[in-house]
């Protein structure tokens, strides 16, 4: 190791996942001693044994609080550009179990703003970096003023994370360099975004992942790049005016109403149950496009043009009584373009072409591959439609066909493999198993793929 050159060796000692890890090597050699005082960030983080054994009668004495040992590594660590401090996955993964301590204290609330005032302002004026993930059991019911505090003193902070707290944003400061803003599982107390909008008014990337206290949010952001946003049912409504906004993520139940402003967009997912009022702007630049609702048609309808769409994914409920169809037809005219087109198992059941329907003049000549997630019993159910696709996509070349795993039984695969490379001998054929996903999109039907069998090419 020693004999590695020093910009190696930094390296390595910079991707250890815990600083511990890089403290304890500075006692192995001189050389990691030397080189590790060029790291500058730090991280540390609390494992769920740690915490147990300051927890303990026995040993709780002698286990040093987690947030002294913050204090007194950042400050003793010398030239500092990122801090990140939080719980490891363990503990998260054990709070919801866990009760409030009344002799606990707040020894791990970590966005306390008088154990952050003690080290912060020392090392903010180079703070590029900064991630906070607190301890829920301790933070949730106590209000924070870390937001005022990282805005006085980390004047040139360009990426803010903060997880698992309650937070004020009475005295927020500008700050002009943040770039890049996540808040995940936070009770904030800005119900409009305004706040956050007006003092980060250059952020390129903004997530906001299970953040409550919202009633009317409009995203203002003239920089906006990347935005994930997931809403609960509490919003009456949700905007976001950005002009330069390429890729947005946005989950959300039942808002009154939705208006995107976002000329810019190249790549959508929207999962949503209802909108009563969907404005959606015409989206110029739009080429890749999920949508999920139980409402999908309605959803659908919304995008008066999707011409510039490449790649498109459709997903709904499963729900084997629903009398709401879509029509192939409506489909092939909205997006005559797209070259990509997935289907989750609830759109299959509801894109069966109608008798009569003028569907047989419009086609899709652009399309490319399809992923189709199917739940059928029968292999003629199966076929017919792969036959009306094949009919009105001229130019498909890949077809991966998933089977439900309820019914993927070794007979049907193998007798759907065989008719289809049989019958359409030029496509490149994927066959495989889904099942419904462990953590379902909350309203929708999500989907894994379990298994997937490798490619079958027929003549060309």
């Amino acid at each position: 190791m020693e004999d590695l050159p020093h910009h190696l060796i930094l390296d390595i000692l910079g991707r250890l996942a815990d600083s511990a890890d890089v403290a304890r090597c500075r006692t192995v050699s001189r050389t990691l001693n030397a080189v590790s005082r060029d790291v500058t960030s730090v991280t540390l983080l609390c494992s769920l044994s740690r915490y147990l054994r300051s927890r303990s009668s026995d040993a709780g004495s002698l286990v040093a609080p987690f947030k002294s040992v913050v204090a007194s590594s950042v400050l003793s660590w010398g030239s500092v550009d990122s801090v990140a401090i939080g719980i490891d996955g363990s503990l998260a993964d054990s709070c919801e179990d866990m009760e409030e301590d009344d002799e606990a204290g707040d020894d791990m609330y970590l966005m306390d703003a008088g154990f952050l005032a003690g080290w912060l302002p020392r090392v903010g004026e180079g703070l590029k970096s900064l991630s906070i993930s607190d301890f829920w059991v301790q933070s949730c019911w106590r209000r924070s003023d870390v937001l005022a505090l990282v805005s006085s003193c980390c004047r040139n902070l360009c990426e803010l994370e903060l997880k698992n707290a309650w937070l004020s944003v009475d005295g927020l400061n500008p700050l002009p360099a943040l770039t890049s803003l996540t808040l995940e599982f936070i009770r904030l107390d800005d119900e409009n975004l305004s706040k956050i909008c007006t003092c980060f008014p250059l952020l390129q990337v903004l997530n906001l992942r299970g953040v409550g206290g919202l009633k009317e949010p409009k995203i203002h952001l003239p920089d906006l790049r990347s935005c994930q946003w997931t809403v609960s049912n509490v919003p009456l409504s949700l905007a976001i005016y950005a002009p330069r906004l390429v890729k947005l993520k946005l989950k959300c139940i039942k808002p009154k109403s939705l208006i995107l402003e976002t000329p810019a967009l190249s790549d959508f997912d929207l999962s949503i149950v209802q909108a009563d009022d969907l404005q959606v702007k015409d989206l110029i630049s739009l080429e890749s496009l999920k949508l999920d609702s139980p409402c999908l048609y309605n959803l659908i309808t919304a995008f008066r043009s999707g011409e510039t769409v490449e790649k498109l994914t459709l997903n709904t409920e499963f729900n084997r009584h629903v009398e709401e169809m879509i029509s192939l037809e409506l489909l092939f005219k909205t997006f005559p373009n797209a070259s990509s087109l997935t289907i989750g198992p609830g759109t299959w059941s509801r894109l069966w072409p109608s008798p009569g329907s003028g569907e047989e003049k419009v086609g899709m000549k652009s399309l490319k591959g399809i992923v189709a997630c199917m739940v059928v019993s029968h292999i003629d159910v199966a076929q017919s439609f792969i036959a009306f696709i094949m009919d009105k996509c001229t130019n498909l070349s890949d077809f991966t066909m998933l089977v439900h795993q309820q019914h993927a039984d070794s007979t049907l695969l193998s007798n759907l493999t065989k008719r289809c490379t049989a019958d359409w001998p030029r496509l490149k054929w994927k066959f495989g198993v889904f099942k419904e996903a462990t953590e379902a999109c909350g309203f929708t039907g999500g989907w894994d793929i379990v298994w997937q069998r490798q490619t079958f090419e027929g003549a060309r």
